[in-house]
């Protein structure tokens, strides 16, 4: 099994190198510096809504480098400061109409710089978030409030015109420190307009998740679920979008989840020191989704992610098939 587990790291690592994934922040920061132009150009005129945005960062797989480049978007969060004492009844509306506008402003700018040659296509907008294709790369971008100023997300706080970053471990620590201590803070407006408004709080359930986005980052970190643990979750990440892209299929959160369960069942079950690799995890997934299907009564052929890449020859395939019970995975 060990050398699977080479194999199969040798292979994500020559999808998702260092160099593919940089572009993500590169093209992120390029995206940014093009919106603060245009920021300081409007508010020559009249107030900018994009005024109040303090900062951002890239967080989701890009950040946790389970990205597969070409495929994963960047998730991108503009954060704005919000005082306590602003979050009170109908001031809700107010917020959520805020960021509304907020995502309507960058839409418009992006659509601005498409006319003037920029490449870049408008995905999808919604009232929460926008989705877009930034000279080739794509990005989620939402609007969250934070309830303190975030020094690391600030712009230029690396250095001048880089904004997004990728956090170094002392780095995320340091984040997910501040984020568990603000953590509270959410849930209890959350919990307060429960009693009153379901709509205020899905929309506060919404920032909460974007504005702490940093903690799924901190909780998928090697040393603490494992590099192969990881390494299967990007196989099924690629297994996903190859083969079940068109139809519903898990968020990668979910897998991500799933996977670290499952890897902890493993690891309950083994005797102590023994190894879990990425394809006692995969299996373990398939097993685990079959319970959901209906009853198998053909062999279920799962397909190598890598569409030109072959590993084995169809005539292997069926030979290998043979082999295997009605059922079986």
């Amino acid at each position: 099994m060990a050398n699977e587990q080479d194999f199969l790291d040798k292979k994500i690592q020559e999808v998702a190198s260092s160099s593919a994934l940089n572009k993500y922040y590169i093209f992120a920061n390029d995206l940014i510096n093009n919106l603060l132009d245009k920021k300081k150009r409007a508010s020559h005129d009249t107030e900018c809504v994009f005024g109040c945005i303090y900062g951002a960062t890239l967080s989701g797989c890009v950040q946790k480098k389970l990205a597969i480049p070409n495929v994963s978007c960047g998730y991108l969060v503009f954060l704005h400061h919000l005082k306590k004492k602003d979050l009170i009844g109908r001031n809700t509306d107010l917020l959520q109409q805020k960021h509304k506008n907020i995502l309507e402003w960058i839409e418009q700018c992006i659509e601005k710089m498409k006319k003037q040659g920029t490449h870049t296509i408008v995905r999808r907008h919604s009232e929460s978030s926008l989705r877009i294709k930034w000279k080739g790369v794509e990005y989620h971008i939402v609007i969250a409030c934070t309830f303190s100023k975030r020094q690391y997300c600030e712009f230029h706080y690396t250095q001048q015109n880089v904004h997004v970053y990728p956090f170094s471990s002392e780095q995320l620590q340091m984040a997910a420190n501040d984020l568990i201590d603000e953590a509270p803070i959410h849930q209890r407006y959350i919990k307060q307009m429960s009693r009153a408004n379901k709509a205020w709080t899905k929309f506060l359930e919404k920032n909460m998740s974007a504005s702490l986005s940093l903690l799924r980052v901190y909780y998928m970190r090697e040393e603490l679920v494992g590099k192969n643990t990881r390494s299967a979750i990007m196989f099924l990440k690629m297994w996903q979008h190859y083969q079940v892209k068109d139809k519903k299929h898990l968020s990668n959160n979910s897998l991500e989840i799933i996977c670290v369960h499952l890897f902890d069942q493993l690891k309950n079950k083994s005797q102590p020191n023994l190894t879990i690799f990425s394809f006692d995890i995969i299996e373990e997934f398939f097993k685990f989704v079959a319970q959901f299907k209906k009853p198998i009564s053909e062999v279920l052929s799962v397909e190598w992610p890598y569409q030109d890449k072959y590993l084995l020859h169809s005539e292997d395939v069926k030979n290998f098939k043979r082999t295997l019970n009605p059922g079986s995975i």
